[in-house]
């Protein structure tokens, strides 16, 4: 009975028109959540946002947009269940300005507005965007970084196979001692182990989970192919630095 009372609601919002204009309508389902057109075309418009790209959303960019969206939806359903502290104001302001600042002109008010209209956003539709991303990034700080070690054997395997032969490639000084660039090693290791257990996790969530399409133009096919990365999933890609910047540290 919920299912065919989902196909309902589908074919009514694909179909139904008010005034001479289609309403938006679902295009996909994660369990019982509904992802909208509108939903896919805001996440493509907020990427070329924070990735400073300009011209027309392709199709693949909003098939991509479609794969964070489900991923993001698998994920908010673990942190409505563990449960999260709220985004306070302040915390959402100073993380939008980060995000403006690492945008060309984004630290203006006049041009940060104008921005926003070039690519179709409002200051609601960061907020809403940005508070969600402070808690994924809580969820996953609890669940995942806390429980991460990274031992001084992995740190001086990573130094003598990694880091030194590729600053002898890239330079001509000696690399700096070990106990110089340790931090940032650790740190290296630390989010590759972390990706690695969101990536396993995030396969397993999809597995359990019911995800349904019902727009051909955007298809899903892969999506239990592709390897999923807490990256995709962010306003802005995490960073993680390699063996010639962390040198630079």
């Amino acid at each position: 009975m919920r299912n065919v009372l989902l196909v309902s609601i589908v074919v009514f919002l694909s179909f139904t028109s008010w005034a001479g204009e289609t309403l938006d309508r679902i295009v996909a389902t994660v369990d019982r959540h509904p992802i909208t057109r509108s939903d896919v075309e805001q996440e493509a418009h907020f990427t070329h946002l924070t990735e400073g790209k300009q011209g027309e959303i392709t199709n693949r960019e909003e098939v991509a947009a479609l794969e964070r969206l489900v991923d993001r939806d698998l994920i908010a359903d673990q942190v409505a269940v563990f449960g999260v502290v709220p985004v306070t104001k302040e915390e959402l302001e100073a993380r939008v300005l980060e995000m403006r600042k690492q945008l060309p002109g984004g630290e203006s008010d006049s041009e940060w507005r104008s921005l926003l209209a070039e690519y179709g956003l409002s200051d609601e539709d960061i907020a809403s965007r940005v508070t969600q991303e402070i808690q994924m990034l809580r969820f996953i700080d609890l669940r995942f970084r806390s429980e991460v070690r990274v031992g001084p054997r992995a740190v001086q395997t990573y130094y003598d196979a990694k880091f030194v032969p590729e600053m002898k490639k890239k330079s001509r000084t000696p690399p700096p001692p070990l106990d110089q660039v340790q931090d940032q090693i650790e740190a290296i290791l630390r989010e590759e182990r972390v990706n690695a257990l969101i990536s396993d996790w995030l396969k397993t969530l999809r597995t359990q989970s019911r995800i349904q399409t019902f727009d051909p133009s955007l298809p899903l096919s892969g999506l239990d192919k592709k390897t999923p990365d807490i990256s995709d999933v962010h306003t802005l890609p995490l960073h993680v630095t390699g063996p010639t910047e962390a040198a630079r540290q």
